[in-house]
């Protein structure tokens, strides 16, 4: 139960912070993360100390050491940009201010007699301070965290806490190597976000003895190549096989390496088989919506995949003939939306209803892809090219409309069904993955030299 503030004593402080620039990558074996940015800065936002004894107000210096210049026992606080660029601290819920910041970025310290303050902001409990700027009219949240506190609130939201011991080492390597590497917004001001942009991060509030355990026992360890840290991706399972992260992402990284995973079919994966269905029309408004310059699409079909039988290549077909290639992880992403509630959630999948990418059929068995410079036979045994004008037949894909320059009208279905196995972009760990290694006895470290070629742990 959260605590409610009583009588308290103030410490109104006014003074003006040196301006100070945060730098993006960990620094001290400190973490800045992004909790509240861009489109989603606060008006104002409350703190409430869970355990402490009130706030230290400051700010964070280049070694993301905090430095304190005033003090209050208030427990509940409010931070809010006032008119002049600066920040404003109130008792929440009143007017009543314990700390003026003439700066437009204030550092907050929650302090605790004890020894270990946690922190609660929009219901979730956090370790570390907090860092407010001003920004777009409202106030940026950054939690100022030590590395191993945001390992551990990492985990337990990319990996089930509870799962064997090995498999939350190996997360908790990768999650540390990823916050080390990160600089993707470094132009905020701070490594990493708390969404899947970056890795899901909400304190301390939902870690478990065990996954706390896996960071311990692993503490400091990141994942090297040729002595440099690794960009340590992962995904949920990989339906069989994982895959080179040049075929999804493009360019060469040595150390992403797709190869055939025996383990996950060893273990229990829930949603592991996946079948989605799309009609024509719902096809052409995610395509539409989604920035694709398309038409009305009557056909999709894999064009390519890789040695390792996953999608490198679809092709989408519209009703004037214009075909649209997608590669990479866009295979799945192209697919996605959210209004529909629909995804295709791999890259391992096959599409039925579509033409496969037979183009117009002879015979019964060849194909052409294209009708320039072809000519048909009338029943009355005539023979001419396909000029101006249309022409109907029944073709691989159903009845459509010919032209010199191609096809256009229906493929034949109705809709098209894809299946396929896995969920994610298929680079990296498989978390489904390390969890089944872990179950037949292998250690974090074997799992992390099978997901990730030629790298040093440590």
């Amino acid at each position: 139960m959260k605590k409610l503030l009583a009588t308290v004593m103030l410490v109104v402080t006014f003074f003006t912070l040196s301006a100070v620039t945060a730098s993006a990558a960990v620094t001290n074996n400190t973490v800045k993360v992004g909790l509240r940015y861009g489109s989603s800065v606060m008006e104002s936002a409350n703190l409430e100390n869970a355990q402490g004894s009130g706030y230290a107000f400051g700010y964070f210096d280049g070694s993301r050491q905090f430095v304190p210049m005033g003090y209050t026992d208030v427990t509940t606080i409010t931070m809010t940009p006032d008119v002049w660029g600066g920040i404003t601290v109130t008792v929440t819920g009143t007017s009543q201010v314990v700390y003026t910041c003439m700066d437009s970025t204030l550092g907050v310290m929650p302090q605790d007699p004890g020894g270990d303050p946690i922190t609660w902001f929009k219901g979730y409990r956090y370790r570390g301070g907090f860092e407010y700027t001003c920004s777009n009219g409202g106030l940026q949240v950054v939690n100022v965290v030590g590395l191993e506190d945001y390992v551990k609130g990492v985990i337990p939201h990319e990996m089930n806490g509870n799962w064997p011991l090995e498999a939350l080492k190996a997360q908790a390597v990768c999650a540390r190597t990823f916050a080390c590497r990160s600089t993707k917004h470094a132009s905020y001001g701070f490594d990493v976000c708390a969404t899947i942009d970056c890795q899901v991060y909400n304190g301390v509030s939902t870690s478990t003895p065990l996954s706390d355990q896996a960071v311990n026992e692993t503490a400091g360890q990141c994942i090297r190549y040729n002595g440099q840290l690794i960009e340590a991706v992962y995904h949920s399972s990989d339906g069989g096989a994982t895959e080179d992260g040049a075929k999804v992402w493009g360019g060469d990284t040595p150390y992403l390496k797709g190869k055939t995973d025996p383990y996950e079919a060893q273990t229990t994966i829930p949603n592991y088989n996946y079948t989605v269905t799309y009609t024509p029309t719902e096809l052409t408004w995610v395509l539409q919506n989604s920035g694709y310059s398309i038409g009305s699409v009557v056909d999709v079909y894999v064009a390519e995949r890789s040695a390792l039988g996953n999608v490198t290549k679809v092709v989408f077909v519209d009703d004037t003939g214009k075909s649209l290639t997608v590669t990479g992880q866009a295979c799945s992403n192209a697919f996605y939306s959210t209004t529909l509630n629909k995804n295709v959630a791999s890259l391992r999948f096959t599409i039925s209803g579509g033409s496969g990418g037979g183009g117009f059929s002879v015979n019964g068995s060849s194909s052409l892809q294209s009708l320039t410079g072809a000519s048909v036979i009338s029943g009355k045994g005539t023979l001419s090219s396909l000029q101006e004008g249309t022409h109907s037949a029944v073709t691989s894909s159903g009845t459509v409309t010919l032209s010199a320059s191609g096809a256009s009208g229906s493929s034949g279905g109705s809709q098209f069904v894809i299946t396929g196995t896995g969920n994610g972009h298929n680079v990296g760990m498989s978390q489904y993955g390390a969890k089944a290694m872990a179950e037949l006895g292998y250690t974090y470290v074997d799992i992390l030299n099978f997901y990730y070629t030629g790298v040093t742990i440590g």
